[in-house]
């Protein structure tokens, strides 16, 4: 284990962070790989062991679902010997349906990621989205769009990812009761119990929001 967090740690904990593109590519070998073994993620529709999140994902490719596709920025990383947090903001794209038409969904979120070293290499121990805002847009124009932006009632769901959760739950992914937004209480609890958990070295188990 590196005494210190050098250019080559850093290079992993970034490829690590980033590689969630292989989701949209349905890569899952790779995706898994970025994960430590008792990796753990918590996404809008979605809270447990990585190897359920891939399970999930792989039915949701199956059914052609929506498709989707992840921009991640570089990642604000925080040291303390072989444990590491990273920040990183995210744009999620994804191309769905509202009825008959077609409609691109753009949630703004971060991903907040506890990090290991695992045989050697950086690997992901928990991932927490945190969700910012959204928007929804008709692919083409469409006086059906507006008409039907008056039946889908987005204010029932919560505004920072009111249309994303309303794009999930059409296709039959309902939020997770704790799904944590920006600037509340609960992105406050993860990332307060995030660095106790950096600088205190414990070894408890990882209890996701």
């Amino acid at each position: 284990m590196p005494d210190t967090f050098n250019a080559q740690d850093k290079q992993q904990v970034q490829e690590a962070v980033g590689s969630f593109a292989w989701r949209d590519q349905s890569r899952w070998e790779e995706l898994r790989s970025t994960f430590a073994t008792d990796g753990m993620i918590s996404v809008s529709w979605y809270s447990g062991h990585i190897d359920g999140f891939i399970q999930a994902s792989q039915a949701m490719t199956s059914k052609g679902r929506a498709t989707t596709k992840h921009l991640i920025g570089i990642p604000r990383i925080s040291v303390h010997e072989t444990r590491a947090l990273a920040e990183t903001d995210v744009i999620i794209m994804i191309r769905a349906q509202a009825g008959p038409i077609d409609v691109d969904i753009t949630s703004h979120a971060r991903f907040f990621d506890r990090l290991v070293i695992e045989n050697g290499h950086w690997k992901i121990l928990s991932r927490n989205a945190i969700y910012e805002k959204d928007r929804i847009d008709a692919v083409s124009p469409s006086l059906l769009f507006w008409l039907a932006s008056f039946f889908l009632n987005y204010k029932r769901y919560p505004q920072a990812l009111r249309h994303l959760a309303m794009g999930l739950q059409r296709a039959g992914y309902p939020l997770i009761p704790d799904v944590i937004t920006a600037g509340t209480h609960g992105e406050e609890k993860l990332k307060a119990d995030a660095l106790m958990w950096l600088s205190n070295g414990h070894d408890g188990q990882l209890h996701l929001p």
